[in-house]
């Protein structure tokens, strides 16, 4: 039996019962502050991406020799022509044998590489900022929470960082990796983790519930891109673009010979060193995850459930398979290389976000009707 109160009928002291008063939330604590600067970092960081992958990353042999730089650039003519004067004395400038670029003068290209690293390691200083007040706010709405949260995310992120540091170390110094290394398991390793990393703020940024749902389904995918791009690294590295440019197949066949596929000896050398298997292993993942994806849009429609995730992931590997085909031709502009490589971090992104609760558009244009006694 419902109990059915009237307006008419209703006590008078409980028509006129003040509210309790809610609590005062103080404005720096609220859920939009800790997402803003989620997407400050991811913002900063992506930007930082792009300007350290121009010098891939790391330092050593595959480091582009670029100008050291001041916290506060120079400004006029006679500032930049003194700081020219003093950059033309450093072994940098002889060791790269001076600026010749398509009939530029050098003091022009001086000041484009001071900017582009001028403005790298500000982006980086923005990131990490944004990152530790992020950091900060997460700490101090945990410390404040009635319950805590789940552990998982935090132990899948030190997780990480404790392999990349071994992966980073067994790159650097484990046995024959010290005596071939000429840089490329480096960058791959930092490639691969700093997509990883940014697809994760990316994420955790635009989903209110960035861990929410099954894990496992967005694992599998990331993990298969994660290494999917780091074969990219590797590929990128070695240089690898004009050994095989045509596509899909190679010079009438699917897939390069064996004798070219498997040349160096120990066999796994030809994982890092080679660059037709580094391109082949790129390339079947690709077309790999690319099969994957058309096959769960047709899942999704055929079971009648919401497919927006899917097509978009689907389209995301569409358009960076065409921007990887590009890269290939001979003479192709630098742009598409790197648009290819943030391309990585945005299918990344869309992967590992949480999947809409099914049913959800439904209940979101549900309203509250009253039940009538």
């Amino acid at each position: 039996m419902l109990l059915d109160i009237r307006p008419h009928r209703a006590p008078v002291a409980a028509l006129h019962e003040t509210p309790p008063a809610r609590a005062h939330r103080p404005t720096w604590d609220r859920p939009g502050w800790l997402r803003g600067a989620l997407a400050a970092a991811a913002c900063f960081g992506v930007i930082a991406f792009i300007l350290g992958a121009g010098n891939r990353l790391t330092q050593g042999p595959w480091f582009i020799y670029a100008p050291e730089v001041s916290y506060v650039p120079p400004f006029g003519r006679a500032a930049w022509q003194h700081a020219f004067v003093l950059h033309q004395q450093s072994p940098l400038y002889a060791l790269c044998g001076g600026y010749e670029v398509g009939g530029m003068e050098s003091i022009t290209i001086y000041k484009f590489l001071y900017w582009w690293e001028w403005f790298r390691y500000a982006s980086a200083v923005l990131f990490v900022v944004s990152l530790f007040v992020a950091a900060g706010l997460l700490l101090r709405r945990e410390a404040n929470a009635a319950r805590r949260r789940d552990l998982m995310p935090w132990i899948g992120l030190i997780a990480a960082g404790l392999g990349y540091f071994v992966l980073r170390y067994f790159a650097d110094h484990a046995g024959l990796f010290a005596t071939i290394n000429l840089g490329q398991h480096r960058h791959a390793l930092d490639i691969a983790f700093a997509s990883v990393g940014l697809a994760m703020l990316i994420v955790a940024a635009m989903a209110p519930q960035p861990w929410a749902g099954p894990a496992l389904p967005r694992v599998a995918w990331g993990s298969v891109i994660a290494l999917d791009i780091a074969f990219g690294a590797l590929f990128e590295a070695l240089d690898a673009g004009p050994l095989w440019t045509s596509f899909p197949g190679y010079t009438g066949s699917l897939l390069p010979t064996a004798d070219r596929l498997f040349a160096l000896h120990p066999l796994w050398r030809n994982l890092t060193e080679n660059g037709y298997l580094v391109q082949a292993c790129h390339r079947m993942l690709s077309i790999g995850l690319w099969a994957a994806a058309l096959v769960a849009v047709a899942t999704a429609m055929l079971r009648g459930v919401s497919r927006t995730r899917a097509l978009v992931l689907f389209g995301l590997l569409t358009l960076e398979g065409a921007l990887g085909i590009a890269a290939l031709r001979p003479g192709a502009a630098v742009v598409l290389s790197i648009a290819h490589q943030v391309g990585a971090i945005a299918v990344l992104a869309a992967a590992l976000a949480p999947r809409e609760p099914r049913g959800a558009h439904r209940r979101a244009g549900e309203q509250f009707v009253p039940r009538e006694a």
